[in-house]
């Protein structure tokens, strides 16, 4: 399956944001191979775990800045993390159930993967601007 590489089209030019990015897209990566490869299930659960939390500590970041600074597409941001954390906790759900399917695979490498992508070049990519737009530079 497809891995996804940084490249400069997911900067959203807020230093602190594309670094947690990057080790967000490496741990979907690390899940994507650990299944492929059949790791094992504690491998697999691991790595799941560590992007569960990595997800929240990177949302909460994003979130408590979008708060902090007043950014008015705030509710719809939040809503899109809530969905991406659902969805991931659907897929250790459907793991632990079913161990490692070439399914659950190729749900990883498509929605979470495009998710991810899609989210960071749209959502992501439209605060950075809009941070740019009124001065504001993120240091924490």
């Amino acid at each position: 399956m497809a891995k996804i590489k940084w490249d400069k089209s997911l900067s959203i030019c807020v230093e602190l944001v594309d670094e947690q990015h990057k080790m967000l897209i490496d741990k979907l990566n690390d899940i994507n191979q650990a299944i492929e490869q059949t790791l094992g299930a504690e491998k697999i659960l691991k790595t799941f775990d560590f992007m569960i939390d990595y997800a929240d500590f990177h949302f909460s970041t994003e979130e408590k800045h979008m708060i902090a600074h007043e950014y008015p597409e705030y509710k719809e941001h939040r809503k899109a993390h809530q969905e991406f954390k659902e969805m991931v906790n659907s897929m250790i759900e459907d793991f632990k159930e079913e161990g490692a399917t070439e399914g659950l695979a190729r749900s990883i490498n498509t929605y979470l993967m495009n998710w991810l992508v899609k989210h960071i070049k749209g959502e992501d990519q439209q605060f950075g601007a809009w941070l740019d737009k009124k001065g504001i530079c993120l240091k924490d």
